[in-house]
């Protein structure tokens, strides 16, 4: 394997498992980077073109097996947040809230 190509499996790698958790740092570690600049490694292949639509294709490929769509998954987080404020349960709530604004762009990926 030339170290061109050696590059290309671990940035797909890195997208395999960003895919899981979304957590780049830990991606990273596990695609085979360096645990000590991990989050750094992780931030610059988050910014690559080929990686972005790597990570578009599984998440469409995801929601398409799963027979999701956007206005699904929000609409049974907003029941969730609902069912947790009539158990009077804040943790649920602020959890499925924290969940909903991540869903809706209101925090970065998580690096």
């Amino acid at each position: 394997m030339s170290p061109r190509e050696a590059v290309r499996a671990k940035q797909s790698r890195f997208v395999r498992e960003y895919a899981v958790d979304c957590n780049g740092a830990a991606a990273a570690v596990r695609a085979g980077y360096s645990p000590r600049s991990a989050k750094v490694t992780a931030s610059r292949l988050l910014t690559k073109a080929n990686v972005q639509r790597a990570l578009r294709q599984i998440q469409r490929a995801d929601a398409e097996r799963l027979s999701l769509s956007r206005d699904a998954v929000i609409g049974q987080l907003q029941d969730a947040i609902e069912f947790a404020r009539a158990k009077q349960d804040p943790m649920a709530m602020i959890l499925g809230l924290r969940e909903l604004g991540r869903m809706m762009g209101y925090y970065g990926p998580t690096i």
